[in-house]
């Protein structure tokens, strides 16, 4: 369910992450791994708690070293040197759906930390062209707050409210039709490179690694709630 639009939306995927053709962001690399950024960062994904990765260091191994893994961490963005793990592949049973199971890809501490401080300088330059109608994987925002205004539209007069569902969607997302909308409003390569790395990272998993050459791994820091909501705002 969507509310009415005081204005006409515009049709082209490019009109709805750069509206108006709004000036691009050049240089926002130096603003992700600025050490303070990743100290936030860090704070937020010990904060989140969560298994650790491929690499096997949990939350609490890498505070024992924060201090060192934060420095080595602004020197690999800075130099271009940083290279995400693979994601550790792991399966859960779904909700209601016995027998049925939903893959998550756990990335490392490390990439976490990384995914983190990304989502910290991109969420305000793609917040603003969210939907006001739209509740999932934004900060401040909730299932209950969906609800809220579910409710607010039924005694508002409204009868009908349509459930839909897309098939597959994280995995079946294509990497270059991503990055194409998200440089609309990003004209940093380095920022556009580093979320590549991130999408072909792969997964690990029953002994073997998986390419990805589509979709993004549900498990993750910045690509559910930002890049997808990237294509998620249009639908």
């Amino acid at each position: 369910m969507s509310e009415i639009p005081v204005h006409p939306r515009p049709r082209r995927l490019s009109d709805w992450i750069n509206p108006m053709e709004a000036r691009k962001v050049h240089s926002l690399i130096d603003k992700v791994y600025q050490r303070k950024n990743l100290e936030v960062a860090w704070e937020r994904v010990r904060a989140n708690r969560g298994s650790g990765g491929v690499d096997g260091i949990s939350v609490a191994d890498f505070a024992e070293q924060a201090g060192q893994h934060l420095d080595r961490l602004q020197a690999e963005l800075r130099a271009r040197t940083y290279q995400p793990q693979p994601v550790r592949q792991v399966s859960i049973p779904k909700v209601g759906k016995p027998g049925e199971f939903r893959k998550l890809g756990i990335p490392s501490i490390y990439d976490r930390v990384c995914q983190q401080a990304l989502l910290n300088r991109l969420e305000p330059i793609f917040e603003p062209v969210f939907d006001e109608a739209n509740f999932g994987y934004r900060r401040g925002r909730s299932t209950h707050d969906a609800l809220r205004k579910i409710w607010k539209e039924i005694e508002s007069g409204r009868e009908w409210i349509v459930d839909a569902d897309l098939k597959d969607f994280f995995g079946s997302v294509e990497h270059d039709k991503l990055l194409s909308l998200v440089a609309q409003r990003i004209a940093d390569g380095r920022v556009l490179g580093l979320i590549k790395a991130m999408l072909k990272a792969g997964s690990f998993g029953k002994g073997r690694l998986f390419p990805s050459e589509r979709g993004t791994p549900q498990g993750g820091v910045a690509t559910p709630r930002t890049m997808l909501h990237t294509f998620r705002s249009v639908v």
